[in-house]
C-alpha cells in the first residue's frame, strides 16, 4: 500500500529528459506498486529497456492506454495513476507480460518521427551491437539536448558502418571509466573535426589501437577528458599541416602532468594516421615530439655522460678510443627518444667526412650555391 505522492521535474522513460533523480523516483514507485509477481527493477537512475517495458506494462494494465508510450510525464495520466493507492491491487491482478525486448524498444525508436535518418540508423545499429543502453545514454546526452555540432554531425550519418563507429566509440569511452559528462566532452570535440570525425571515432572505438591503449590508462583519472580533447585538437592541427602550433599545445598541456609521454605520443600518432594515412611528414614530426620527452632525454644524458667518462678513462689508460663502447651507446640512443639526434649526428659526421675530401673547386661551387639554396627555402 502506498501512502504518499511522488513528483518529477521532467519526463521519464522513452524519449524523456530522464534526470537521474526523477528516474530513481519512478523506478522506486514502480517496484512498490508491482508486488511480488513481477521482477523488481534495479533502482539505478538509468533508463533502459526494462524500465521502459515496465512503464508500458503499467500503462496498459492500470492506466488502460491503448498505445502505451513507455514515458511518465509530470502531472499527466501515468504519474497520477502511480499516485493512486488503488493502482497496486489493480496491477497485481493483471497477468505478467513478456519481458521487455531491447530490439522492440529499438524498433520503437527507429519509428520515432522526431529523429533524423542518421539518428534512427544509430538506434538500429546499437540494437544490432547489443548496445541499446549505450544509445539511450548517447541520446540523452546529445540528441535530447540538441548539441549544435553533434546535431549537424549526426545528420551527416548515412551508412551503417559510420553509425557503428559512433556507438562503439561512446560505449568504449564508458567502459574505460569515463563518466557520461567526460565522454560527452570527447565526442563534442570529435564532432567539430569537419569531415574527419569517422577516422577519429574508429581509433577511439578500438581498445587494441595505440590510442585505445593510452585511453585505457586514463579512465577514472582527474582531467581524463581534457587530455583526450587536447590530443584530438592537436591531431586536427597536424592533419591541417599546422605542426608548430600543435606541438607547442601538446607540450604545454602535458608537461608536468602525470601522463606517460611515450604512451601519449603513440596515441596521438594513431589518431593522426587515421585522419591522414600515408602522410610521410608525420614520421619525422613524431620523431621530434618523442625527442621532447624530458624523462627519456634525462636518462639518455646520464647514459651518454657515463659512457664518455668511461671512454676517457680507457683512452688515458690504453691510448686507444673504445669504439665498441661508443657504438653501443649510439645503438641505445637510436632506440629511445634521442634517436633523432643520433641520426643527425651520424649524418653530420658523414657530411664532415665528405667535406674533408673536397677540392678547392668544390668549395668555390658550394659558396656560390648557398645564396640560391637559402632563397629556395622562402
Amino acid at each position: 500500500m502506498i501512502n504518499s505522492s511522488i513528483g518529477i521535474t521532467g519526463s521519464v522513460g522513452r524519449f524523456g529528459k530522464n534526470e537521474h533523480l526523477d528516474v530513481k523516483t519512478v523506478q522506486t514507485r514502480l517496484n512498490a506498486l508491482m508486488g511480488a509477481s513481477r521482477k523488481a527493477l534495479v533502482v539505478d537512475g538509468k533508463v533502459g529497456s526494462k524500465t521502459i517495458g515496465m512503464v508500458k506494462d503499467f500503462q496498459a494494465s492500470v492506466v488502460k492506454l491503448r498505445r502505451p508510450d513507455g514515458r511518465v510525464d509530470p502531472a499527466k495520466r501515468t504519474i497520477m495513476a502511480m499516485n493512486d493507492p488503488n493502482s497496486a491491487s489493480v496491477w497485481q491482478r493483471m497477468c505478467i507480460p513478456p519481458e521487455a525486448n531491447p530490439a522492440t524498444v529499438s524498433n520503437d525508436t527507429v519509428r520515432d518521427d522526431r529523429l533524423s535518418p542518421g539518428e534512427k540508423l544509430l538506434a538500429k545499429e546499437a540494437a544490432n551491437l547489443g548496445e541499446s543502453s549505450a544509445f539511450d545514454e548517447f541520446r540523452r546526452e546529445f540528441i535530447d539536448k540538441s548539441v549544435p555540432d553533434m546535431k549537424k554531425f549526426l545528420g551527416s550519418i548515412g551508412r551503417a558502418e559510420d553509425a557503428r563507429k559512433v556507438i562503439a566509440a561512446w560505449s568504449q569511452l564508458r567502459k574505460w571509466g569515463f563518466s557520461a559528462s567526460e565522454a560527452r566532452e570527447v565526442m563534442k570535440a570529435i564532432s567539430g573535426m569537419k569531415g574527419r570525425q569517422f577516422g577519429a571515432l574508429d581509433v577511439i572505438g578500438k581498445p587494441t589501437s595505440r590510442m585505445g591503449r593510452f585511453m585505457g590508462t586514463l579512465g577514472g583519472k582527474a582531467g581524463a577528458a581534457g587530455h583526450v580533447v587536447t590530443l584530438i585538437e592537436v591531431a586536427d592541427k597536424f592533419e591541417q599541416g599546422d605542426y608548430l602550433y600543435g606541438t607547442s599545445e601538446l607540450y604545454k598541456h602535458f608537461m608536468g602532468k602525470a601522463i606517460p609521454w611515450a604512451g601519449m605520443v603513440e596515441g596521438l600518432q594513431s589518431l593522426v594516421e587515421a585522419l591522414a594515412p600515408g602522410a610521410a611528414k608525420n614520421s619525422k614530426v613524431f620523431q621530434v615530439i618523442r625527442a621532447c620527452d624530458p624523462i627519456g632525454l634525462g636518462a639518455s644524458g646520464v647514459d651518454s655522460m657515463t659512457t664518455l667518462v668511461l671512454g676517457t678513462v680507457h683512452l688515458i689508460q690504453t691510448g686507444n678510443i673504445d669504439m665498441a663502447r661508443l657504438s653501443r651507446l649510439v645503438d641505445r640512443m637510436k632506440q629511445g627518444p634521442t634517436r633523432l639526434f643520433a641520426e643527425m649526428g651520424e649524418d653530420l659526421g658523414d657530411s664532415v667526412y665528405e667535406m674533408s675530401r673536397w677540392r678547392k673547386d668544390d668549395w668555390s661551387y658550394a659558396v656560390k650555391s648557398i645564396p640560391g639554396f637559402i632563397a629556395s627555402l622562402f
